[in-house]
């Protein structure tokens, strides 16, 4: 994968074959630690897709991935099975697992759920939040330099949403999101290098931050839809795609007036 700039994942070494002392569990750790290494390797890939070193159609041969994380190849297999099972990555003819593309129908479908998702869960954390954990969205909105590159404002945000869907003190709820979350990581380019881009989103985190803080769950539920149909109108706008995105853009602005509440 040349050029994918994946980090090495090193292995630990195995474990002895000998029996476990009697009283022993650690029977069960080399197992935790194969799953915690297929985590490990999955969330490598993933990062790289979001950040874009990785691009939609992109093949993901398991023996190139295994090389360049320096592990074997078993965790790799099983990340790449969990990838398409996310819908990551997808199966082509002839050309083996590729990175999902995203066609611009899907593009608006998944603005539309994902602004569903994140008022829900702003609405709940003024609700639930306890005091330390909006002293802890606070610190986070605190970090935000409008000017940073795309990439650290791409960590940074996804660090307040994550905040947010903590306090929402709802599994069902943060399990959803990171299904919404799995698929973001396929849109490609980050709105952030936009021109004043930051600065807007500073202002929006602000509004989402400080409805939270007020305990107000309807005006946190309205933060996070503009917020989110901003970045969902600024994405369709500045795609090259040509006359099918610019309907869809359209799609986008009309669907986005539907009360999704």
């Amino acid at each position: 994968m040349a050029g994918s700039k994946l980090s090495r994942v090193r292995e630990k070494p195995r474990r002895s074959s000998a029996p476990p002392r009697p009283g022993s569990t650690s029977r069960l750790a080399p197992r935790e630690e194969s799953f915690a290494l297929v985590d490990r390797v999955y969330e490598e890939i993933r990062e790289a897709i979001r950040e874009g070193s990785i691009k939609p159609g992109y093949r993901l041969v398991e023996r190139d991935i295994a090389a360049q994380l320096n592990v074997s190849r078993t965790p790799v297999r099983e990340a790449l099975r969990l990838l398409e099972a996310h819908g990551l990555a997808s199966s082509v003819t002839g050309r083996g697992l590729v990175v999902t593309s995203l066609t611009p129908g899907e593009i608006v479908e998944l603005y539309h759920a994902w602004e569903m998702i994140e008022g829900v869960a702003a609405a709940t954390a003024a609700q639930n939040a306890t005091n330390l954990e909006i002293d802890a969205l606070r610190q986070i909105h605190s970090l935000w330099n409008p000017e940073d590159t795309a990439r650290n404002l791409g960590r940074l945000n996804k660090r307040f949403h994550l905040a947010i869907h903590v306090a929402t003190h709802n599994r069902f709820l943060i399990r959803a999101s990171r299904i919404i979350d799995d698929s973001v990581s396929l849109l490609g380019f980050s709105t952030y290098s936009l021109p004043r881009r930051g600065h807007e989103v500073a202002a929006e985190h602000g509004a989402i931050l400080e409805a939270i803080a007020a305990r107000n769950p309807t005006a946190a539920a309205a933060a996070a839809h503009a917020h989110i149909r901003r970045a969902g109108q600024l994405r369709m706008a500045a795609s090259t795609e040509g006359a099918e995105i610019h309907a869809t853009a359209d799609d986008y602005a009309q669907a986005s007036r539907m009360d999704w509440r």
